[in-house]
């Protein structure tokens, strides 16, 4: 009886241990799942908050809007030595795809152009120079924003923009070895010098029309070969265009007006630039006669619309070139569409 006894009391000592043990073990399993649920949490709020950046092959892929279609500058090219070229068009390259700041952030820019530098299967050099040099590039950008505004409305101030520009030199020569330098902006800064002379001539009010022509076909000369082949005209023609109408404003004679010309352009442009002269005021004065007769002929009441309407077209016919009747024609539509013509009924 005793022995029953205890073997009684022995079963629920086990049994009480084995649900103790049971509480303790569940305890712990729910402790981990909700570490784990806090660690999935965890790990989904850092991949909110840390996106990955986009992975390039070539830098080029899903470009965006304004960068589709446009041709890629060429400025990764290596010499025989595997080393890199230093150019111009690898700033070009820079600019092609940090041009699209606004559209994509910096970050994902940056990642562009190394992935497409990459890409290129330059040597190890090359590719490491052309690595250093955009981190040069990017800092030197950054390091400009921090330069005054030279922005000085229709009539710049010469100071300002001179100061600008030595600004702008120093922070060059601070971040840039000098054969990149040179590269990058060497003719940009024989340029920008030819510009400010340019706009000095221009203020000048000491000089007469025909000086200044001559001032400025000098400052032209200094710029190098290939750049003053590729700006002369656009230039030369600006310059004709408002030295021209100074010599206008000043009731200037024709031989001032020929010593300009030469003097900016030389004797046989000025040549052509007479005869050009001539064939015009020969044209004007058709004009005016067409206008004159064609006034008379829409006013007379005893013909009819339709025969006012021919009669005015012999006239033109008559007087002008097929040529000139294209310009003559845009001319009668100019009038016609004046408020003025158009209440009287006249050209």
């Amino acid at each position: 009886m005793k022995s029953r006894v205890r073997m009684i009391r022995w079963l629920l000592v086990l049994a009480l241990a084995l649900l103790l043990l049971f509480i303790v073990l569940q305890q712990r399993e729910q402790r981990s799942a909700d570490a784990g649920q806090a660690g999935v949490s965890a790990a989904a709020l850092n991949t909110v908050a840390l996106p990955s950046l986009p992975r390039f092959v070539t830098g080029l892929e899903a470009l965006p809007h304004s960068l589709q279609g446009a041709d890629v500058p060429d400025g990764l090219q290596m010499d025989a030595n595997g080393h890199l070229i230093l150019s111009r068009a690898l700033r070009d390259l820079f600019d092609f795809f940090l041009s699209a700041q606004g559209e994509e952030p910096v970050s994902i820019i940056l990642n562009r152009i190394k992935a497409y530098i990459h890409s290129h299967h330059l040597s190890t050099q090359a590719e490491t120079q052309a690595l250093h040099i955009l981190d040069e590039y990017i800092a030197y950008k950054k390091a400009t924003q921090n330069l005054p505004d030279s922005s000085t409305g229709p009539h710049p101030d010469l100071a300002i923009l001179r100061g600008r520009m030595s600004a702008l030199q120093s922070l060059r020569k601070q971040y840039f070895e000098p054969d990149v330098l040179q590269a990058f902006f060497g003719e940009q800064e024989v340029y920008d010098q030819y510009t400010l002379t340019r706009m000095q001539i221009m203020q000048n009010t000491q000089l007469s029309p025909e000086a200044k022509a001559s001032a400025l076909a000098e400052a032209l000369d200094t710029l190098p070969m290939q750049l003053r082949q590729s700006m002369q005209p656009q230039i030369q023609y600006e310059s004709l265009q408002t030295l021209t109408s100074d010599w206008k404003k000043r009731h200037g004679s024709a031989a001032q007006l020929r010593q300009i010309r030469e003097n900016l352009v030389g004797a046989a442009a000025a040549d052509r630039l007479e005869t050009l002269d001539q064939a015009q005021n020969q044209f004007d004065g058709k004009v005016q006669q067409f206008l004159q007769q064609r006034s008379a002929l829409m006013n007379n009441s005893a013909l009819s619309p339709d025969e006012q309407q021919n009669q005015v077209d012999q006239l033109r016919s008559s007087l002008f070139s097929p040529q000139e009747q294209i310009r003559v024609h845009a001319l009668e539509q100019e009038q016609a569409a004046t408020p003025a013509n158009r209440s009287a009924g006249a050209l």
